[in-house]
C-alpha cells in the first residue's frame, strides 16, 4: 500500500502551493538537465572522436539503467531523493568536460568515459524519478483544501491535472534548454571566455540546482512496503519471495513491457518515432543538410536547434491547455504527423542544395511541435495509463526512446550504399562515404504510422479497463512464476492484448 502523500500532522497544502512547488522542481531539474544536454551537444566539437565515444557510452548506460535498477532506486529512495541522486550523478558527467578542457583526454580518456557512464546511470534515475514525482504532484493538485475558497476547491480531474502540469514542465524544461545551449556561445563569442570557464559555469549551475532540489523542493512521503523484509527467522520461502520482490523492482520496466500491462507494448511506437526522428535530425539534417543547403555553413545549426526547442516550449503550453479540452489523443496524433512530415519532406524534396531558410525552418518547427507532444502530453498520458506503476512506466519511456535513439544513430552511420544517387548521399564529415537516407526516411514514416495505430489500440484497452474496474491493477506483487497479480481480483487475460 502506497503511503499518503502528506503527513497526518499537517494540513494538506493548497493547489497553489502544490503548483509553486512543482514549478520550483521543474526549474531546478531543467537547470541541471540543461547543462547536461548543452555539454552533450558540444561533446564531439570539443573532444573529437573521444566525445563521440563518450556520447555513445552515455546513451548505453542511460538505456541500461532503465531496465536494470532505476525503478528499484526510485522505489527505495522516493521520487524527490531519487531526483537528487540522479542530478548529482549528472554533475559528474558535466564536471568531466571541465576536467577534459583542463587536461586533454586524447592520451587517457578514462576519466571522460567514466563520467559518461556515471552520467548515463544518473539519467536513468533522473527521468524515472521525474515521472514518479510528476504523478505525485498531479494527485496532490487534485486534492481539495478545506481552507481554500470555493473557486480553488473546484473538482479537478486527474487527467486534467496531468495535462496542465505536463505543459508547464515541458515549457520550463525546453526554455531552460534554449538558454543554456546559447550560454556557451554568449560566453565564448561575446565575452571571449575560455571553454574551461564555460564548462566550469555549467558545473556550478548543475551542482547548485542539485543542492536546491534537496533543500527547497517538497519531499512527498515515501513509505516503501517493508512487508517483504527478512527477519532473522525467515524461512527459505520468505527468502525466495524477498529475492523475487527485489528482482521485480529492479526489472519492473521490462516486466511491464513484456506483458505486465497489455497497454505498454502499444506505446512503443510513440516513443520510437521520437527517437528515430531525433537521430535523423541530429545526424543528417544538422550534420549534412544545413552545410550543403543554400545556407552554406553548419554555423547556423545552433540557431536552428534553438528554434526547435523554443517552438517546443511554446507549443507545450498550448497543448497543455488544448488537451484539457479535446483530450490527449488528438495532440499526440498531431505530434506523430509532424514527425512523419520530417521524413516525408526529404523524401519528396531530396536535393539538398535546393533547401533554403523556408524549408529548413519548416523542418525544425515540425520537429519542435512533435517534441512538445513527447515532452509534455505523452508523459502525461503515461501518468494516466499506468498510475499504479509510475516508476516502471516512466522507465519504459527511457527504455523505448533511448533504445530507438541508439538504433537511429547506429543506422545513420551504417546505412550505406555503393553508387551515388538521389537518395545515396556523400556525408562530408565521414570522408565522403555514401549513405542511404531513403531507408531512414521510410523508417521515420513507418514508425509514425505505428505510433498512431499503437495509441489507438492502447486507448481502447484503457477505456475497456476503466469500464471494468475489476480489471484495474491495484497492487503489483511478484510471484514465483510471474510478476503481476491483481490482489483479490481477476488478472487481465492475455487475450485482451491481442
Amino acid at each position: 500500500m502506497e503511503a499518503p502523500l502528506y503527513s497526518h500532522h499537517s494540513r494538506l497544502p493548497s493547489r497553489r502551493k502544490t503548483l509553486v512547488n512543482f514549478v520550483l522542481m521543474a526549474v531546478l531539474f531543467s537547470a541541471n538537465h540543461g547543462c547536461t544536454v548543452a555539454c552533450l551537444a558540444l561533446a564531439t566539437a570539443q573532444l573529437g572522436s573521444v566525445g563521440a565515444w563518450q556520447s555513445g557510452i552515455l546513451y548505453l548506460t542511460y538505456t541500461g539503467s532503465a531496465v536494470m535498477g532505476a525503478t528499484l532506486v526510485v522505489k527505495q529512495l522516493g521520487a524527490r531523493n531519487a531526483l537528487v541522486t540522479g542530478m548529482a550523478l549528472y554533475c559528474l558527467y558535466v564536471a568531466c568536460f571541465w576536467f577534459a578542457t583542463s587536461f586533454p583526454p586524447q592520451d587517457n580518456p578514462t576519466a571522460v568515459f567514466l563520467g559518461a557512464a556515471i552520467g548515463g546511470i544518473g539519467g536513468g534515475f533522473l527521468w524515472t524519478a521525474q515521472g514518479a514525482y510528476f504523478s505525485h504532484a498531479a494527485q496532490a493538485y487534485c486534492m481539495p483544501d478545506a481552507e481554500s475558497s470555493p473557486e480553488e476547491n473546484s473538482v479537478v480531474l486527474l487527467e486534467d491535472a496531468t495535462s496542465f502540469l505536463a505543459g508547464i514542465f515541458a515549457f520550463v524544461y525546453l526554455a531552460e534548454e534554449v538558454i543554456l545551449k546559447l550560454l556557451s556561445t554568449l560566453l565564448v563569442q561575446v565575452w571571449h571566455l575560455s571553454w574551461e570557464t564555460v564548462f566550469a559555469t555549467y558545473t556550478l549551475i548543475a551542482v547548485s540546482s542539485s543542492v536546491g532540489m534537496l533543500f527547497l523542493v517538497h519531499n512527498y512521503h515515501h513509505d516503501e512496503n517493508h512487508s517483504d523484509e527478512l527477519s532473522p527467522s525467515s524461512s527459505i520461502t520468505s527468502m525466495q519471495q524477498h529475492t523475487e520482490t527485489v528482482w521485480y523492482k529492479v526489472t519492473v520496466a521490462w516486466q511491464l513491457l513484456k506483458g505486465g500491462d497489455p497497454k505498454m507494448i502499444h506505446m512503443v511506437g510513440l516513443n520510437a518515432v521520437f527517437g528515430f526522428t531525433g537521430a535523423f535530425v541530429n545526424s543528417f539534417v544538422n550534420g549534412q543538410v544545413v552545410a550543403q543547403s543554400q545556407l552554406g555553413s553548419s554555423s547556423y545549426v545552433g540557431m536552428l536547434t534553438a528554434i526547435t526547442a523554443a517552438v517546443a516550449a511554446v507549443m507545450s503550453l498550448v497543448f497543455g491547455q488544448v488537451s484539457q479540452r479535446i483530450g490527449k489523443g488528438p495532440v499526440l496524433l498531431s505530434g506523430a504527423l509532424c514527425f512523419f512530415m520530417v521524413g516525408f519532406l526529404f523524401l519528396v524534396h531530396p536535393t539538398l542544395q535546393t533547401w533554403g531558410w523556408p524549408s529548413l525552418l519548416t523542418v525544425y518547427c515540425l520537429q519542435g511541435i512533435g517534441r512538445s507532444t513527447f515532452e509534455g502530453t505523452l508523459k502525461a498520458l503515461f501518468a494516466d495509463y499506468f498510475p499504479q506503476e509510475k516508476e516502471g512506466a516512466f522507465a519504459n519511456i527511457i527504455l523505448q526512446n533511448g533504445l530507438s535513439s541508439a538504433i537511429g544513430f547506429f543506422l545513420s552511420i551504417n546505412l550505406t550504399c555503393s553508387k551515388a544517387s538521389t537518395y545515396c548521399i556523400a556525408f562530408d564529415n565521414d570522408n565522403g562515404k555514401l549513405h542511404n537516407v531513403l531507408a531512414f526516411e521510410l523508417l521515420i514514416m513507418v514508425s509514425a504510422v505505428w505510433a498512431v495505430c499503437g495509441y489507438w489500440r492502447a486507448s481502447i484497452l484503457h477505456k475497456n479497463n476503466n469500464s471494468r474496474p475489476e480489471l484495474l491493477l491495484t497492487t503489483s506483487t511478484p510471484l514465483h512464476n510471474g510478476y503481476q497479480e491483481i490482489v483479490g481480483q481477476d488478472r487481465v487475460s492475455s487475450s485482451d492484448s491481442m
